[in-house]
Parts: structure tokens; sequence; C-alpha cells
């Protein structure tokens, strides 16, 4: 409370206790299984077709069960999706790979470039490495593919380098940029590192060229940069402290020696300037050394000011002068790889598997349970035989969607699988789980790979399950999850034929065991034509998907909306606020049509009190209990018209 301590106006806010309850998304599907490529065991939100083809290399092959089925998902009016790339873990999947030597490191591997994920896919990757530049330390980096004969370059890194401080350090620009291949050191990248120098040109042969007119004089300035630590001055001092005594190789041993204890002095506790060394050869030449090894070892002299007192250029150790500078990584810039023909090499090692049942199992329990919002599951390249044997990836994850309660799975019969009674239906072995969804039969699509003279078919076989998700996506967008998508209304895009026609005789059949059937109506093209969940018999209750996916969609939506609830003091005011609350988003859903009922008191309740939903060893145990019912809508499934004949009055 607030303390009032003088006479005069308070002005305050108060919460009003309403809070928002905001509606879930309901039309965001998990693609969980094998894919060409991309990351492998991660689930990847993506937005549209172009970000999974960008991601995922597209449709590959007539056999890409998950390209296909993304492909007819976003045909069908899906929106978002979590693609979930599969590989087997036993054996383990490997990354294509291939090491380059360095240019110094007498044939040992500096630099290992991959794939950016596991698979036979990098092993189509080409590289080119070539020199960037004559003089500089640094190389070009082409990646890219063979076409007629041709390496085509996808991607180009230009100037990259070894120094793991410059801004063109090759690791730090190619990775996480490229979407082909990914960079690391190999152990020759560290013992090949040297002291960074600088070597000046050659100094006249002059016995007095030091003290003589043209030589040393007071206050002679140079400034140096160590490492990349920065430019800094350096003083020489007066030219009467070196003591020069008029011979070249020993005076240039007195100045080598007061430039290097000017560096230590910038900074004896640094490496760089501590160990930093200065030598004066029979060469004439000046050599200024880092006292530091790594990648980014080097030393720069900058221009001077021209003038006598201008020592760098005095020691032709000045840009002017073309000194000789060598960087910490020379050793490890890789060699040129150009392959045959200049074709570049292809990366090689690549390593891929079909996930097993367990890979699913532990994917749904260690990465897919942590994403609240994938509210429906699709399983490409997973099928249910017609053997009786059941599939245990497909059990997984109904296993998972029903200990979640967040989602629903939409199960494929095997292709080829046809279903005509009862019978054929019992061999698939279904659960009868309301948390699952079969369509039947699988869809013909385009074959985009189809050529007349390599006997390949001009269609394909999809399964279903892709066109039903994109359907409950767009049917969700336009009339809200308690439509049923199903009817007229979801006319199916990408279907050249389907692979089985059902007629009313065989849904007869079908419809009754949860059977949803895709058909071919007369004027209105293919459409999907049930909208049952597989708990058709076994729970009633639950007979239809809006319904499932209905309460789901309330469930997720409170759930995630009275968070704030927790902690607070369990009394009237907050069972007052959590009725409220809950009662103006059912209200709204209400309005909306969700609900049977001409009155809100029809549709729906929502209860929450001492002696109505909880006693007070309730309240002691910390719990607070909403009950909340509702009357949902219920598909017209049999629309029956009955027609008499009037008889005609006298």
């Amino acid at each position: 409370m607030p303390t009032y301590l003088h006479p005069g106006v308070y002005i305050e806010e108060i919460p009003s206790g309403a809070k928002t309850i905001e509606g879930v998304s309901t039309s965001i599907t998990a693609f969980v299984g094998p894919a060409r490529k991309g990351p492998a065991g991660e689930a990847t939100l993506i937005h549209s077709l172009d970000e999974y083809i960008a991601t995922y290399g597209g449709v590959h092959s007539a056999a890409d069960a998950m390209g296909l089925s993304v492909t007819a998902y976003y045909q069908n009016g899906g929106k978002d999706a979590y693609i979930a790339r599969l590989v087997s873990t036993n054996p383990p999947a490997a990354a294509s790979s291939r090491s380059v030597a360095g240019e110094g490191t007498a044939g040992a591997n500096v630099l290992k470039i991959s794939a950016t994920s596991p698979g036979t896919w990098g092993d189509e990757v080409r590289i080119r490495v070539s020199k960037a530049s004559a003089t500089a330390p640094v190389f070009k980096l082409e990646l890219g593919h063979l076409e007629n004969e041709k390496l085509v370059a996808d991607e180009t890194f230009d100037n990259l380098s070894m120094n793991a401080a410059s801004a063109d350090y090759a690791l730090a620009r190619v990775n996480g940029v490229s979407k082909l291949v990914a960079l690391a050191l190999e152990p020759a990248a560290t013992t090949g590192l040297q002291k960074g120098s600088l070597t000046g040109a050659e100094l006249p042969n002059a016995a007095a060229f030091f003290s003589g007119p043209a030589g040393i004089k007071d206050g002679m300035t140079m400034t140096v940069n160590v490492d990349g630590l920065g430019a800094k001055k350096i003083t020489l001092g007066t030219a009467a402290s070196l003591a020069l005594a008029g011979a070249n190789a020993g005076d240039g041993a007195k100045v080598a020696e007061a430039i290097r204890l000017a560096v230590v002095a910038l900074g004896p506790s640094q490496t760089p300037y501590k160990d930093f060394t200065v030598a004066y050869g029979g060469d004439r030449k000046f050599v200024l050394t880092s006292g530091s090894t790594s990648s980014s070892s080097s030393v720069v002299v900058y221009g001077g000011s021209g003038t006598d007192t201008d020592l760098a250029k005095l020691i032709k150790v000045d840009p002017a002068s073309a000194p000789t500078a060598v960087q910490g990584a020379a050793k490890i810039v890789p060699v040129a790889v150009s392959g045959t023909n200049d074709l570049g090499e292809p990366l090689a090692g690549g390593v891929e598997g079909p996930p097993a049942a367990s890979d699913y199992t532990a994917f749904f329990g260690q990465k897919l349970i942590k994403i609240r919002d994938a509210s429906i599951i699709v399983l490409p390249g997973q099928s249910v035989p017609k053997s009786g044997a059941g599939n245990d990836a497909v059990s997984a994850a109904i296993a998972h969607a029903e200990a979640t309660q967040r989602s629903m799975v939409i199960v494929d019969p095997a292709p080829g699988a046809e279903l005509e009674s009862a019978n054929d239906v019992d061999l698939l072995a279904l659960t009868t789980s309301t948390y699952a969804a079969l369509y039947y039969p699988w869809v013909e699509m385009t074959n985009p790979f189809f050529k007349p003279d390599d006997g390949s078919k001009p269609t394909i076989p999809v399964a279903p399950s892709a066109f039903a998700a994109g359907m409950w996506a767009k049917i969700d967008g336009r009339r809200g999850v308690w439509k049923a998508p199903a009817g007229v209304e979801t006319s199916l895009l990408g279907v050249a034929a389907l692979q089985f026609n059902v007629g009313d005789g065989d849904q007869d059949q079908l419809n009754p065991l949860g059977v949803n059937a895709l058909r071919k109506l007369p004027g209105f093209g293919h459409v999907i034509w049930g909208t049952r969940t597989l708990s058709t018999k076994a729970n009633p209750e639950w007979r239809y998907v809006p319904v499932r996916r209905t309460a789901i969609f309330i469930e997720q939506s409170v759930y995630n909306s009275i968070q704030w609830a927790v902690f607070e003091p369990n009394d009237h005011k907050l069972w007052a606020s959590l009725r409220s609350n809950i009662d103006a988003f059912m209200n709204g859903l209400w309005r909306s049509g969700a609900f049977q009922g001409e009155k809100a008191s029809d549709a729906y309740f929502v209860r929450c009190g001492l002696g109505d939903t909880m006693v007070q060893s309730d309240i002691d145990r910390g719990q607070v209990i909403v009950v909340v019912g509702f009357a949902p809508l219920k598909p017209a499934e049999f629309v029956i018209v009955r027609i008499q004949q009037k008889v005609a009055q006298q």
C-alpha cells in the first residue's frame, strides 16, 4: 500500500483483473522423418515452401517422401510448419568432408571443410581453394556442384584469413552463413602458428650510417601496431643516450635494442610487448618480431611524417620501403585445391541411414515435447501396412500426442494397400486413439522427374496425410478449428488422380471404422469426404476430428493464459477472476459459432469456487480447480431430406 504523508490529490493505477485469454494456433504441423539435407535431430520452424527448399533442398527424387509431403501441404493451404529431419543413430549418420593442408605445414592438414548436415548429399558438394592475393596471406573458397561437366559455383567467399582476430577470419565468415559447408581447424592449424614479424629493406653499407648527419637524431619516433593491439607511438630519446660509435653493425644493434625497450615499455605485462624482439643482421635489415605465437600475431609500422625524426623511414620499415610482413597464420593458409581440369574436389564420406523407431521415440521425448505450438503431426515415409504388424514409429507419435494432449497424428495406410472392407481395415491393426486420424487412399501427383525414355512414370504416389494437414490449416484459418475439414469446400490441389477410387459402397464400410476417404466428386473435383478420428467406435464422444481439435484448442489456450494465477492468493478474488476471464474467452468462441446452443448457458459453463469445484482440503493443498464444459458442434455428417407428397384437399 502506498504511504500518504501530505495533504493532496493522489493518482493511482489499479489492475482491472481482466486478463485476456488468447487462442493458440491450431494449424502448425510438425513433419517428422527423413529428408535429403538440413539440420538433423532438430525441429526448424519454416513459413513457406521456399524456406523448405532453401534449407532442406526441396524435392530431390520421386522417392523423397518429406519433400513431396511438404509440397502437398503448402499447395493445399498449409501455413507454418516444423521440419524435423531424422537420421539414423545406429549406425550414426556422418557429414561429408575434406581436409586441406597448409602452405607451410609440410602436408599436414589445417582446415576441415564439412557439409552443414549429415548425409550423402554432401558428397555432391565440390570445393575449390585458390590464392586470393599474391602478397597477402588470404585465400578464396568456392563451393559448387558439377553441371554438364562444369563447376557451377553456388557460394563464393573471397579474401578469407586464418587470423582469428581478423574481420575476414574464415570460420567467422563461412560458418552460419554458408548453406553448404562449415569450417573447423585441424591440429596443424595450432602447431603451424608462428610469431608475426616485419623485415625492413636493406640499409646502405656505410660505417657511420646511424651516427652520421642523416642518421639518428634526438626525439625520433615510430608508430607500431603489435598483434592488432592498436597503433602506438614510441620515441628513442636523445642520440647521445645511444652512445653510437660510428660502426654500422654495432650501432645497428644499439638502435635495435633501443627500439625493443621502447616497445616493451608499451606493455611490460603483455606477451606481445614483453617478449618483443628487434634484430639487425649482417644483411643490414631490421627485423621486428612480436613476442607472441598466435594466428593474430603481426607487426605493422605506419608511415611517419617524412621528417628527419621519422625513425620508420630511417630504418626502412615504413610502407614506402615495402617491408616484408609475415603474419602468425602465414603457414596455415590453405594450399590451392583445384582438382582435375579445375573442377574442384568433392567432399566425401557422407553416411546416412533410415531412422529407426527408437530415433522417433527419442525425438518425441526429447525435442518435440518442448514445442507446444505444434498441433498436427505428419510422418512422411511412415505408414501402417496391411499385415497386422503395425508401425512402431507411428505408435510412438500417437503415444506422444496422448501424453501431451496438445496434438493429433495423421496416419497413412501403406501405399498400394486397398481398403474395401472391415477386414482390410482390421489388418492395419490401427489404434483407437482419439488423437489420431487416418486418410485413404494415397494421391497420385505429377512426377517432376518424369522422362519418357528412362522408364519413370508420369505420376508418383504421395501420402494423403500431407493433403489433409494442409486442408486442416486452411479450414482453421477460414472457418475455425470447430469446422470439420471435409466437404465440397475442401477441393484438393496438386492431385492428378487417386490411387484407388472410393465409392459409396466402399465408404459405407470404411466410415464407421474411422477411415476418412478422399474422393472425386463430379463438379467438385478431389475432396476430403470424412472427418472421423480412430476412436469412432471405442470412444464415440470423440468421434469427430473437429471435436477433438476444438478441445485441444480450448485446453491449450486456457493453459497458456492463466499462468498468472500460479502463486496468487487462493481465495474468492482469484476464483472470480478465473471465472470471469475464462467465461469471456468461451463466450467469444460461442459468438463465433464454435458451440451448440442458442444461449450461452446452453453452450458452455465455467465453474470455480469453494463448495462447487473445491473443498477446503483442496485449498489447503494449494489447488485451485476450474471446471469448463462446452457443447461441441458435431458435423452434419448425414444430411437427410424427407419428401412427403401433399394430398390434394377438397
